[in-house]
């Protein structure tokens, strides 16, 4: 399945997933019955948290890795059972790949700044699906052979912004905590004559504890 396509068919899992949480508020406002998720809730949110991040290139000669990034999010809900999330992304990523006899490894940052809709089915299971746009911070590259290894910074114009999507869904447990699961890729044209690429995907991994709510209603 392309892309395009899990983009397409996560969305109208999403709308299903809406209409069905929104059907059961309004059985709760006219009839007392339906799923309930609480008598009250709060319009914000705030909470942080830290990601595994596993992210690879669009190219078949790289190998992702393993790296620990940081989130700082806000949600305001528009109703119980629907959401909107922002907020800020450290997410660094890291991949190897073979140069002659070397090994070459990339290390890029990006400060990821999100912004999709998060369903809330039940009480406990959240799914999101929404943007992303990736702004790079620096990129180096090491070259290791044997036992020796150089390392340089890119140079301007090799790595650049990106937008891109992500798909969440999560789990909330013990009141404050929220584990969840993200597929996130980005795209961003590079010339041609370049043998570097913009364009990445892969999962994350993430543990938040929200420290503020407003005032419940």
């Amino acid at each position: 399945m392309s892309n395009y396509s899990l983009c397409f068919f996560l969305l109208l899992l999403l709308v299903a997933s809406a209409t069905f949480a929104q059907g059961g508020d309004l059985l709760i406002q006219q009839y007392s019955k339906g799923p309930s998720l609480g008598q009250s809730y709060s319009k914000w949110s705030l909470y942080a948290g830290t990601e595994i991040n596993r992210i690879n290139t669009d190219l078949s000669t790289t190998s992702p890795t393993i790296t620990l990034g940081a989130l700082f999010h806000l949600e305001y809900r528009f109703s119980k059972s629907v959401g909107l999330v922002t907020g800020a992304n450290f997410t660094p990523i890291r991949y190897s790949y073979p140069v002659s006899d070397s090994l070459g490894k990339d290390q890029l940052k990006y400060i990821s700044f999100p912004l999709f809709l998060r369903v809330h089915p039940t009480e406990k299971v959240s799914l999101g699906f929404g943007a992303l746009y990736n702004h790079f911070q620096e990129g180096l590259k090491t070259v290791s052979l044997n036992d020796t290894s150089n390392r340089d910074a890119y140079p301007k114009g090799v790595f650049a912004n990106s937008y891109g999507f992500v798909v969440q869904g999560g789990y909330h447990f013990w009141k404050r905590f929220y584990a969840y699961f993200n597929y996130r890729w980005a795209k961003k044209t590079s010339p041609l004559t370049q043998v570097e690429t913009n364009n990445t995907k892969g999962i994350q991994l993430g543990v938040t504890y929200t420290f503020w709510e407003s005032f419940k209603r």
